[in-house]
């Protein structure tokens, strides 16, 4: 009767299907990029970093996603996207990481899950090929 005053539940920005998608994006993404390193000269043992993005749909859950990020100690910052004022970018980079399939995948599904649990999903992200 009163169901006018009952908060509307919010729609969710990344869906079930979504989510499976987009992590199967980025696995095949991950199985490319090391290809492409090893014809480049990097090996498993080499240790990179990994800049990434993610798209939220809300400032609460850009700051909630950034600061789950910095506590696993990646760096990371939001901000708003340029074309679209309700959407927010939160990128990042990661510490060091091996550039092994085993690891590289671990991360991919980390980060995927990471963003799903926040309603916010990885857009992109690329390796930073410089060995420092």
């Amino acid at each position: 009767m009163l169901s006018f005053l009952k908060p509307k539940k919010q729609k969710r920005l990344v869906s079930e299907n979504d989510f499976n998608a987009n992590l199967v994006k980025h696995y095949r993404l991950a199985t490319e990029s090391l290809v492409g390193l090893r014809d480049n000269g990097i090996e498993e043992e080499d240790e990179l970093r990994i800049d990434f993005f993610f798209y939220a749909d809300t400032r609460q859950k850009a700051e909630a996603l950034q600061t789950e990020i910095i506590e696993k100690g990646f760096t990371s910052n939001f901000e708003t996207a340029l074309n679209d004022k309700n959407l927010f970018i939160v990128s990042g980079k990661t510490g060091k990481i091996k550039m092994m399939h085993e690891f590289l995948s671990k991360w991919v599904t980390e980060m995927s899950e990471l963003g799903y649990e926040h309603d916010c999903i990885l857009d992109s992200w690329s390796i930073d090929s410089e060995l420092k």
